[in-house]
């Protein structure tokens, strides 16, 4: 069949992958020319080129209309655009999503679990993955750690022969990747949370929000949460597990350091799971306190619903290593402690500096906005409850470019008035700054997107500025 995408964009650019992977002829065009896109999507356009889709780039609509089967429209072609009217003269048919999600769902024939969420999803997708790795099965593991576009990561890894490789996938399922998965059929589904993120994508509504995050539970044969999504999953079905750390949940028992026990208390809500976890010695560098203590409860749940065994779930957390960039110890620079994280929505960044309340610290924070903008006024009002120096970089790590209103807008969210604040260009300064303004014995901590958008270059450059800032303090 001849088929165009049209938009060479991220949510085109993986249907047309699988597309061309299952046989058909397809052609992908795009207004922007080759060399408009960032150096990365051009190479995974090149690399569509090698296996067989046409590019058809720098051109407003596709070649030859009338001799086309099908076409697929990204949804950022605007709705008045010339190429839409085109395409609705011409009586073509256009594939909708779930026509692709539904190809995903025929290809991929091993158990899938899925984690969404607002929160929490890279760190559980990790820790299930961790212990049925440990259990001895084969794991297609797939998280914002391997890309930022899971849904390109997922396409990749089916032509990867990876579904027929492994035993079971764990996917980080992200808003934009549901439209792909939303028909997709998961062994089990796990929903962390659902907090106020990405709102300017939905109308600033964030029910529409909610409702992106939904597809999970219709999507998976056993649907595990939190019982904050209580409200939400209520009128969808009845059969959910609640996992829940929290002591207002009413939960009986206590945490217990040799095992695991499931009881359900029906007071509440109906089927609240509560793992009396072993939360295990994870061998990381930092102090892992309560960091991952949620999100192990969650792969936990996951586990004991796939029909592991104590000992699996025990073993598998005991092992887990911990993720790069989820409070990530660097070392120490002169000193000075150094951990790397990637929070930035405003109950990630509690989650992260709770760690560090007794300590004296430093926060470098990037800019806040990748390609959704974020209230940045309430991040710096949350750090600045910590921090006693808060120093924030302009420098978009996303998209690139120097916002320096961006890195005045954190600032002046910090409503402590003994907090240093400090705006640079970007973490080369930043973290040069950081080692000035410190003294040994001192906390130093980088949060913000760019740890999970832009993590090696980001990681390196602020190494940099910290190996800068102590040969200063040396001489």
């Amino acid at each position: 069949m001849k088929l165009t995408v049209i938009g060479a964009g991220n949510a085109g650019r993986p249907v047309a992958r699988i597309l061309n992977y299952i046989g058909h002829q397809v052609q992908i065009t795009d207004q922007k020319t080759l060399n408009e896109f960032a150096p990365k999507y051009q190479k995974i356009l090149l690399q569509m080129e090698k296996e067989g889709v046409s590019l058809s780039l720098g051109r407003d609509s596709p070649d030859d209309v009338e001799t086309l089967d099908s076409v697929y429209l990204s949804p950022n072609i605007p709705q008045n655009s010339l190429v839409r009217d085109l395409i609705t003269q011409s009586d073509i048919k256009v594939i909708e999503h779930q026509e692709i999600s539904h190809i995903i769902d025929d290809l991929i024939d091993i158990d899938i679990i899925g984690v969404t969420g607002t929160l929490g999803k890279t760190s559980t997708t990790h820790i299930i993955a961790s212990i049925l790795d440990t259990a001895g099965y084969k794991v297609w593991k797939c998280s914002s750690r391997h890309g930022n576009l899971l849904s390109e990561v997922i396409i990749d890894g089916i032509i990867q022969n990876y579904h027929h490789e492994n035993d079971v996938a764990v996917f980080e399922l992200p808003h934009g990747t549901s439209r792909l998965m939303s028909h997709v059929k998961l062994k089990i589904g796990v929903l962390t949370n659902i907090f106020p993120e990405h709102l300017d994508e939905f109308e600033d509504s964030l029910e529409k929000y909610a409702q992106r995050k939904l597809f999970i539970a219709k999507s998976s044969e056993i649907l595990i949460s939190t019982p904050s999504c209580h409200e939400y999953l209520e009128p969808l079905r009845d059969d959910v597990i609640y996992y829940c750390p929290q002591k207002e949940c009413k939960i009986a028992g206590k945490l217990d350091n040799s095992h695991i026990t499931v009881t359900y208390d029906l007071n509440q809500y109906k089927n609240i799971l509560n793992l009396n976890t072993y939360t295990g010695q994870f061998k990381t560098r930092f102090k892992l306190n309560g960091y991952y203590f949620e999100n192990s409860l969650a792969g936990a749940a996951a586990a004991l619903s796939y029909g592991l065994d104590e000992k699996d779930i025990m073993d598998g957390l005991s092992k887990f290593p911990g993720i790069s960039g989820h409070l990530e110890y660097l070392g120490k620079y002169c000193s000075r402690e150094v951990h790397f994280d990637a929070a930035f929505v405003p109950e990630g960044l509690i989650s992260t500096l709770e760690q560090f309340k007794d300590e004296k610290l430093i926060v470098l924070v990037d800019n806040p906005d990748t390609t959704t903008l974020r209230d940045k006024f309430k991040v710096g009002e949350v750090i600045g409850q910590y921090a006693d120096t808060i120093i924030s970089s302009g420098f978009n790590e996303t998209l690139g470019g120097v916002n320096m209103d961006a890195a005045q807008e954190v600032l002046d969210g910090v409503k402590n008035q003994e907090c240093q604040k400090i705006a640079v260009q970007n973490m080369v300064i930043a973290g040069e700054m950081a080692i000035k303004v410190s003294n040994p014995g001192d906390t130093i901590i980088h949060v913000g997107p760019g740890a999970i958008t832009n993590y090696d270059d980001l990681k390196a450059k602020m190494i940099q500025g910290l190996e800068e800032g102590c040969k200063k303090k040396v001489n």
